[in-house]
């Protein structure tokens, strides 16, 4: 009879361990009002900086472009930049015969980053060969001018400029009512109150290819 009762009581205590074990390990099931794996909806980051349509020269050329006005096809082009002490994001621009822009700087081989001081380019942008070529058929000489600008902000649409855009960005002097002209010298009597509402300072530099 002891052997019996011993025998009862072991399995009842065996039944006993397997069904706790077997509820531990019961994996619950997921709340139907939780979301699992919900898509993130990305918001794109506008670009930082200003666009040509909100550049404003003032009218004034402040920057100094210094190089030879004249070449023979085939030469080395190269001039001097100085920001005369300002600082900011420089682009360097040409307008050619027929009125085509493009960009020289920034580059894939220099890449855009704030400057100040004096530069020589090509060298100092990425050191590209740039070399004086006509395009005209039966001229005499081609024409090109390079603009350097330099903004306070960087262009985030440098790479649409054109020929209009650039006489817009250059615009200028502002109209001074004040102004008294006499023969020989002009009097400005407000000089001081005109505000400067200038955001890019603008070099000119117009060399000819013969």
């Amino acid at each position: 009879m002891e052997k019996k009762h011993f025998l009862k009581l072991s399995i009842l205590v065996a039944t006993a361990i397997f069904a706790i074990g077997c509820s531990g390990n019961k994996t619950p099931k997921p709340n139907k009002h939780t979301a699992v794996n919900k898509p993130v909806k990305v918001v794109p980051q506008k670009p930082s900086g200003v666009r040509l349509s909100e550049l404003n020269s003032g009218g004034v050329t402040r920057l100094s472009l210094r190089g030879s006005h004249n070449y023979k096809q085939g030469e080395p082009i190269q001039f001097i930049v100085d920001t005369k002490g300002a600082d900011g994001y420089l682009y360097i621009v040409y307008v050619d015969n027929n009125g085509g822009t493009g960009v020289l700087y920034p580059n894939p081989k220099s890449p855009l980053s704030e400057i100040s001081g004096k530069y020589i380019f090509p060298r100092d942008f990425g050191n590209m060969a740039i070399s004086a070529t006509k395009d005209c058929k039966g001229c005499e000489q081609d024409r090109t001018v390079i603009y350097a600008l330099l903004s306070k902000e960087p262009i985030i649409d440098i790479h649409n400029i054109n020929k209009s855009q650039l006489a817009s960005i250059i615009g200028g002097e502002p109209t001074k009512p004040s102004a008294v002209k006499t023969k020989g010298l002009s009097m400005d009597l407000d000089a001081g109150n005109v505000t400067d509402n200038s955001n890019v300072n603008i070099g000119v530099l117009e060399f000819f290819v013969k």
